[in-house]
């Protein structure tokens, strides 16, 4: 029943699980830029890496956390996106 289910912000609020939806948090971040930043054909990008990793980070969340997510709890913020492809950049081109 709908009152009975748990939502990922009180999930994510108990001390047991914050180390879980940290790394949740930061699996989906970093699948998000290998999707954002890999995939420049809109149509193909369904077939591609970056969505079939983003796709299995989301599921194994959903497994993990259940199925009453508020989804914007996991999903990182697009300037965040923006810093972070930024800083891989930065790092890979160093090399």
């Amino acid at each position: 029943t709908p009152s009975r289910q748990q939502i990922i912000s009180s999930h994510c609020q108990q001390p047991s699980s914050s180390k879980e939806c940290a790394l949740f948090q930061k699996r989906i971040t970093d699948a998000c830029i290998e999707y954002d930043a890999g995939e420049i054909r809109p149509f193909e990008s369904v077939a591609g890496t970056g969505f079939m990793n983003l796709a299995k980070q989301l599921i194994s969340a959903g497994a993990t956390l259940g199925t009453s997510i508020m989804v914007s709890q996991l999903l990182p913020h697009p300037s965040m996106l923006s810093i972070k492809i930024s800083f891989q950049l930065k790092m890979h081109l160093q090399y």
